[in-house]
């Protein structure tokens, strides 16, 4: 079972304490993934604390906050690890990765992005996927840091690498073998995160090789579940919008985007938080899909 299966945190339980069950199964996330702004300035120079900052360099070195390591996600979106066996990079490219990132085994691990999320939730999912048990999303991110007036820098910190042995949890992910065995069956939804203008086949973004989406692939823009400063809508709007489009808690949700991680860990992630665990991400997505003609296509 994946760690991230485990996660129901103190600040959960003590949350049901506090209220009604009604109440609680509305409103509440039914996972302990995310951290306050106010919470994590609290801890933030603690030792055996790191935050990563999960966007692109360019944009790290435009300014982040204070004590923040650039981890860009697009260092865990290896295409030909993903292509065979859909890891999102081998076991010893990510122990490098995050050993080089100050991170051991034991290292508390706070995640930010711009604030939207695609950025953040994909890099939960990889350390989710190789082990990683103690780390959290700041909820908001950069955006909600900002506009709350916080301290913002240039300065990048000086790390003292770690090191880190990744334990790889494979059922967290599907195959393109996987699902082409399984993809029709009645409890599976596979739900593509993408643009609508990609999903139709508008888009061709670079690194794919056709437009359209995977033949009965239900669109969810990953961007409908964000919220406007939190970085997720509450659990009752998303629960209200994944039932218009008929996910249940019952469904075998496998989520996909261009490049498996980013916006289709948006999805994964939300689901977890709104409480449903059938969830698996598609990683080779439809950089693997277009990619081979012999695949149909959908527009």
């Amino acid at each position: 079972m994946s760690v991230r299966k485990l996660r129901l945190g103190f600040a959960a339980i003590m949350m049901l304490a506090l209220v009604s069950p009604a109440a609680w199964a509305e409103s509440a996330y039914e996972r302990d993934l995310l951290i306050d702004i106010d919470e994590f300035a609290g801890m933030q120079k603690q030792p055996g604390v790191v935050l990563l900052d999960a966007e692109a360099p360019a944009t790290y070195q435009r300014g982040h906050i204070p004590g923040a390591v650039n981890l860009p996600i697009t260092l865990f979106t290896n295409l030909k690890s993903r292509r065979k066996n859909g890891y999102p990079v081998t076991v010893a490219d990510a122990e490098k990765l995050l050993g080089e990132a100050g991170i051991g085994n034991d290292t508390l691990v706070v995640i930010y992005g711009n604030g939207g999320g695609k950025a953040s939730a994909g890099l939960w999912f990889a350390l989710d996927f190789f082990g990683h048990e103690k780390m959290k999303v700041m909820n908001g991110g950069f955006r909600k840091w900002v506009k709350e007036g916080r301290a913002v820098t240039q300065d990048v910190p000086k790390v003292v690498k770690k090191k880190y042995t990744a334990k790889a949890h494979p059922e967290n992910v599907v195959t393109l073998k996987w699902l082409k065995k399984n993809m029709r069956k009645k409890n599976v939804a596979v739900i593509d995160a993408r643009s609508l203008n990609e999903y139709i086949g508008q888009a061709v973004p670079e690194g794919t090789s056709r437009g359209g989406h995977i033949p009965g692939a239900r669109h969810l823009e990953w961007s409908k579940l964000s919220g406007d400063l939190e970085t997720f809508k509450s659990a009752d709007e998303m629960r209200k919008i994944l039932n218009k489009h008929g996910i249940t808690k019952d469904t075998q949700v496998i989520t996909y985007c261009n490049t498996g991680i980013g916006r289709s860990s948006f999805l994964s992630m939300a689901l977890e938080l709104a409480g449903y665990d059938n969830v698996k991400e598609y990683t080779g997505s439809w950089e693997e899909w277009s990619g081979d003609p012999r695949l149909p296509i959908q527009k």
